[in-house]
């Protein structure tokens, strides 16, 4: 090591240990000397890690009590200020001024940018097979292409864009805005963000899509904050940030990210492909030999290289933001040398973070943390950006920012096993750090794209859910509404496809990306004489049906009413809908042409019931749009021996299997009926409240109206007798089975 250097890391530990809160000049890493030193050796590129051109590295300032850092503070000494945001500069600055640059009053601390991963695992051409697969298709058909929202794709690099759209990949005059944040090219960095915002096109093709590339965290700010400004819909990050913080949705990077969150943006997220190369746990160090045990009496993790290329490695624990614990990071290779480490200092002041970046020859290597001040048992959590870890844990291993509170964080299962699964056993689980529920959702990786031969990762599983979110949002404006960023993922998770085990799972969120045009919806009464519940052999009954189009469309809406033998179609009220009754008098078909969105409209009829109709439960069918109607199914005609007979209760799935249970207490003279039904840890799932009638039917939703996950439910019914008497079932269980 040259002898200035030698110097200067030393006069760097003296000032480590000799600042205090009130300190007024600022520290710089470590491992930043020594990556400066091996660049002006030039017998390294620094591992990829430290950006070097000309003898100037980029590097980010943290300032002193958010002071703002001036281009005349740097000029001095030969820096140059590229951005800044919020306590944060990005610099170019000269090698051997590092040390210099850390004595400015104004800087706390000097380090490299934050560390950021594209989350592609591979990569063709032609359109996306998620399209089809997730239901954008149908939309198309429908004439909904995105129009009017705008989808921002955030990445590290747009490579073969002019290709892409010369070749008609993704028309011309889809892209509307572009900014390259990193000065160097919109088209260098590798052809990632191609290859996602090409996935956004062919979901919403008439869409429009705004590109930022950005590099560093303070590139991430300055973009969000320019496509706030633009009101931009929804942001696509297919991007990881590695140390950032403990994986419970806290620091720089989560903070950008809320910016966007809290101007009701929706930021959809790969979710990682690190479930295979994670590893996180309690630590220990009980021999007192300064290695970290894993587990009792394990000190390492390994991993393979089958090629030549970096291994990278991230490390950090749950001493945010300023660590008190000195760890350190070391890589080992089969013959047990040390060949790469990390030791940045952690004394009060610095992040609990290590990073190695090691170019590799093919061979088995270890990995080991070292405490070097400071001990404490913590929370340790290590990435590896390239290689499977053995031992690995996949659960909790999203990273920054898909574990923030309000992004929509997306898995990946693979076009080949779709639609049953399993998911990629690369694609990160969950929970968060802090126990929050995520991913979301999965969707579809594997496809065919521009910018990879393949594109698989979860990095092609985010852009089909900002897609998808673009025609859902493009079709309530269409119906002159609109959707708030909340509105729309619960939206999306409302009709995923549950799967995994029932309900929220670590893997497959709440279930894989399917998204359909909302229907039409109606509920059925029925009602006797005087609106009695209990109808008699040869009396009138009154039936009211509400038919509702949802505010996502609009078009026609067909009424099929289907009545039980014994009964008649009579007199029937349909306001400027087309009547039509069959010779029976069986069947009732209503038709409106054109229904506005949300808009409503209603029937009413009359049945006459057969004087020679014995007693018992009759059942009424129908569908509005081919979907059932909801409300009462079942009525019951009583006879006069059929006087205080026993009330009993059914469930069962109605025709349509598997998308509503039917329930009917039978006997005595029912007013009302109300149905309760409960997980099987005896929380409350769903209440009717009271429905007229001997029935109620269930179309599987909670009381927020999303659908609930399959498994078994626990269920009871309480019922109103004409008399006023109450009566309640036994608690029973039904299966849930779409």
């Amino acid at each position: 090591m040259p002898r200035w250097l030698s110097l200067l890391c030393l006069v760097a530990v003296l000032c480590l240990v000799s600042l205090g809160d009130h300190a007024l000049a600022g520290t710089v890493e470590c491992m930043l000397l020594r990556e400066a030193e091996a660049a002006l050796q030039a017998t390294t590129q620094s591992g990829g890690l430290l950006d070097v051109r000309e003898s100037k590295a980029l590097v980010t300032l943290e300032t002193a009590d958010g002071a703002t850092l001036t281009q005349g503070c740097l000029a001095a000494i030969g820096g140059e200020l590229e951005a800044s945001w919020n306590g944060l500069a990005q610099a170019w600055l000269p090698l051997e001024q590092l040390e210099e640059a850390a004595a400015l009053e104004s800087v706390a601390y000097i380090r490299r940018p934050y560390v950021a991963v594209a989350l592609a695992d591979g990569g063709a051409r032609l359109a996306s097979e998620g399209r089809v697969e997730h239901g954008a298709t149908l939309f198309h058909s429908r004439g909904v292409l995105g129009q009017g929202v705008r989808v921002a794709v955030i990445d590290l690099g747009f490579g073969s864009l002019r290709h892409a759209k010369a070749s008609g990949e993704i028309a011309p005059d889809a892209v509307s805005w572009t900014r390259d944040y990193t000065r160097d090219g919109l088209e260098q960095g590798g052809a990632h963000g191609t290859g996602v915002a090409q996935i956004v096109h062919n979901m919403a093709p008439e869409s429009e899509l705004y590109l930022a590339r950005i590099r560093t965290e303070v590139d991430l700010a300055r973009a969000v904050e320019d496509l706030v400004e633009k009101d931009v819909d929804i942001i696509v990050h297919a991007v990881g940030w590695l140390n950032t913080g403990f994986g419970d949705g806290t620091g720089v990077i989560a903070d950008i990210v809320g910016e966007a969150v809290g101007e009701d943006v929706l930021w959809v997220n790969a979710a990682g492909n690190h479930a295979q190369r994670h590893w996180i746990g309690s630590t220990e160090e009980t021999d007192e030999d300064g290695w970290v045990e894993f587990a009792p009496g394990e000190y390492e993790l390994s991993l393979r290289a089958e090629l030549p290329g970096h291994i990278q490695l991230a490390l950090t624990w749950d001493e945010w933001p300023e660590a008190n614990t000195d760890l350190d990071l070391y890589l080992f290779d089969e013959e047990g040398r040390e060949v790469a480490s990390s030791t940045n200092l952690q004394r009060g002041r610095e992040p609990p973070t290590e990073f190695i970046s090691y170019m590799a020859d093919p061979g088995r290597y270890t990995v080991r943390v070292r405490v070097s001040r400071g001990w404490r048992p913590v929370e340790m959590e290590l990435f590896s950006l390239g290689h499977d870890l053995d031992p690995h844990v996949p659960e909790q291993s999203l990273l920054t920012p898909a574990d923030v509170e309000g992004v929509t964080a997306v898995g990946a299962i693979g076009l080949h096993d779709w639609p049953d699964g399993p998911h990629q056993p690369y694609s990160s689980r969950g929970p968060t750090n802090d126990g929050r529920q995520k991913p979301e959702i999965v969707a579809m990786d594997g496809v065919t794209n521009f910018a990879y031969p393949v594109f698989s990762g979860t990095s092609a599983a985010a852009p089909h859910v900002a897609g998808a979110a673009a025609l859902l949002l493009s079709q309530a404006r269409r119906a002159e509404q609109d959707l708030s960023r909340d509105e729309l993922a619960k939206l999306l998770a409302r009709w995923a496809v549950d799967m995994g085990e029932p309900g929220w799972d670590p893997a497959y969120g709440e279930g894989r990306l399917t998204i359909k045009l909302d229907p039409a919806r109606g509920e059925r009464t029925i009602t006797g004489e005087d609106d009695q519940a209990v109808l008699s052999p040869g009396c009138t009954a009154l039936v009211r049906v509400a038919l509702r189009m949802p505010p996502t469309q609009m078009g026609g809406i067909e009424l099929v009413e289907h009545l039980p033998e014994g009964f008649t179609v009579g007199e029937t009220e349909a306001p400027e809908g087309d009547v039509n009754v069959s010779d029976d008098g069986r069947r009732l078909e209503v038709s409106w042409p054109v229904v506005p969105h949300g808009g409503e409209v209603k029937v009413r009829y009359e049945v006459e019931l057969s004087a020679e109709l014995a007693p018992g439960d009759y059942e009424f069918s129908g569908t509005v749009n081919d979907e059932p109607i909801a409300g009462q199914t079942v009525v019951n005609v009583e006879g006069e021996e059929d006087a205080g007979r026993s009330i009993t209760v059914s469930a069962g799935p109605n025709p349509s299997a598997g998308s509503a249970v039917r329930f009917s207490a039978g006997g005595g003279k029912v007013a009302e009926l109300k149905v309760m039904i409960y997980d099987v840890s005896g929380r409350e799932v769903y209440s009717s409240g009271w429905r007229p009638g001997p029935s109620y039917q269930w179309h599987l939703q909670n009381n927020d109206g999303t659908l609930v996950a399959n498994g078994v439910y626990l269920y009871w019914v309480e019922v109103r007798t004409e008399d006023g008497e109450r009566m309640r079932s036994e608690v029973d269980r039904v299966l849930v089975l779409r």
